[in-house]
């Protein structure tokens, strides 16, 4: 059913005034994959192990509360049982919080239009998300603590002047990884960094929409580590699709130049299909430049177009979605 809606949604079948949050929420194949999720649980689970297909189900059914803005329900909420541990559980748990939080969030914020509640009553609810929402963008830069120092990225400069951006390169700066796998943790880690920083910043503006003093500072913060991370993602993404290629000295630990640029390679839909999430956190959220949210939103449609998947051609329009 999902493979059917991709290939026949499509950015010229958004019907005007429509926007891609309300289609979104008509997605029967999220519901039907998490009803599926919801027997194993129930009447598998206590003589079938969690096998890799109900661990990325559950993965997809996180990621599908956080576009739409659902609750999760309680048994889906323990990774362990679901076959997650070590970094990966650290890193679900983390992606639950934030799930929770935004959750909340968008319940206050309907409550806010109701007549019997005023932005005064809510304001200490609001005061306790904003302080959890703090204490998750910190878990999530302690959790890259643990990386084994293989892991780490190197930055590279482009030699060649161009206008930037160009192609899927935005910057003459990029990043390069000893494996794809590397990368792929960190382009989450960072795209899941600004979306908990965005949601801080929906919360700031809840608790204290005049950007008084009190605010300024915590909004500064926020809005300085969007850029940061926005940057890091953008010069990760080369590396992630495979468009330059490194050489590497057998007596150094590290690659030393940048041997060849992919400007027009094929990509491979396996990588792309990798890219595609982080991307949507980035072409999605508010207070990222615009030029740069652009670019990202483009890379996804593209990427939606080598994948067969039309929903994500829809990037490119004015009712792709807003989290």
């Amino acid at each position: 059913m999902s493979r059917y809606e991709s290939a026949v949604y499509c950015p010229s079948q958004l019907k005007p005034k429509t926007s891609f949050a309300t289609t979104l929420k008509t997605f029967s194949h999220h519901d039907g994959a998490l009803a599926i999720l919801n027997f194993w649980k129930h009447n598998l689970s206590h003589n079938q192990p969690a096998t890799d297909v109900i661990k990325h189900t559950r993965r997809g059914m996180i990621k599908s509360a956080l576009m739409r803005n659902l609750a999760l329900p309680k048994w889906i909420l323990e990774g362990t049982l679901f076959g997650e541990h070590g970094l990966e559980l650290e890193y679900d748990c983390l992606l639950i919080r934030i799930a929770n939080v935004r959750q909340r969030l968008f319940m206050l914020l309907k409550e806010k239009t109701l007549p019997q509640h005023t932005c005064h009553d809510l304001t200490p609810t609001a005061e306790k998300l904003k302080q959890e929402a703090q204490d998750i963008d910190e878990a999530l830069q302690d959790w890259t603590a643990h990386f084994p120092s293989s892991w780490w990225y190197q930055r590279h400069t482009l030699s060649k002047p161009h206008p930037w951006p160009i192609g899927d390169f935005y910057s003459p700066i990029i990043y390069s990884y000893s494996s794809l796998a590397y990368a792929m943790v960190w382009i989450q880690y960072f795209a899941t960094r600004m979306l908990i920083n965005s949601t801080r910043l929906r919360i700031l503006k809840f608790c204290r929409p005049d950007i008084d003093h009190f605010a300024k500072e915590p909004r500064s913060d926020c809005l300085s580590h969007l850029k940061t991370l926005a940057n890091d993602l953008a010069c990760s993404i080369p590396f992630c699709l495979q468009r330059f290629e490194l050489t590497y000295s057998p007596n150094s630990t590290t690659y030393q130049n940048i041997s060849t640029l992919n400007k027009s390679g094929d990509i491979k839909p396996y990588v792309a299909s990798l890219v595609i999430w982080p991307l949507t956190i980035a072409s999605s959220i508010g207070d990222v430049d615009v030029e740069q949210k652009l670019w990202f939103k483009s890379q996804l449609a593209r990427l939606g177009r080598v994948v067969g998947a039309g929903v994500l051609e829809c990037a490119e329009t004015d009712e792709w979605l807003e989290l």
